[in-house]
């Protein structure tokens, strides 16, 4: 009987993270796993029963739980503060810097997430998403008792968050340095804050 060799383990999950990335979870094949990892298809086999197996040992329910928390965190942090209060927010700013580091150290994690994962439990990851920060910034406004004709609907404020996040996935997906990624997202942050100051 063959041992399982961690090195091997590794390789296999590398390529495999990278190919999810590129070119999507739904469209990847075992057999393009294995070959970017420099074994063959039924050696992959042993390592990982199947493709859906592979991906959740490449995510796991801890990081997409920790990463969905990250977010409405972010949210909750400035429950009931003006934009201007936000703006001068160290807590804030913090809080941004460590969720650019969180976006930057697993961009190819989240490109597969946000991009599909049909047939898995991550298949509405980015609707899931979505909806807890929209929910979470509808709190935000309405804890600033600003429910004059500026007070964004649902329809409006999933425009922006559709946008927002179409905006991040570019950005991930770009072929960029991760300095040149994390301006991008510093600007886009900065942007979309200033945006919502149009309603609190």
């Amino acid at each position: 009987m063959q041992i399982l060799k961690n090195a091997i383990r590794l390789q296999i999950e590398r390529a495999a993270l990278r190919l999810f990335a590129a070119q999507g979870y739904d469209r990847t094949t075992m057999a393009e796993i294995a070959s970017m990892a420099g074994v063959s298809t039924g050696n992959l086999y042993r390592y990982h029963s199947n493709k859906e197996e592979l991906l959740y040992t490449l995510i796991p329910e801890s990081f997409v739980g920790g990463g969905l928390l990250a977010l409405q965190q972010k949210i909750v942090l400035v429950k009931g503060m003006s934009s201007a209060r936000v703006a001068a927010s160290k807590e804030f700013k913090k809080s941004n810097l460590a969720f650019l580091k969180f976006l930057l150290d697993n961009r190819l994690k989240l490109l597969i997430l946000m991009r599909g994962c049909n047939g898995t439990k991550w298949a509405d990851f980015r609707k899931t998403a979505q909806q807890a920060v929209i929910d979470k910034v509808i709190e935000h406004i309405a804890s600033l008792q600003k429910r004059s004709n500026t007070f964004p609907d649902h329809v409006l404020l999933t425009g922006i968050y559709e946008n927002l996040i179409n905006i991040t996935v570019s950005i991930l997906a770009s072929d960029t340095s991760q300095v040149d990624c994390r301006k991008a997202l510093v600007g886009l942050m900065s942007y979309h804050q200033r945006g919502l100051s149009a309603f609190c």
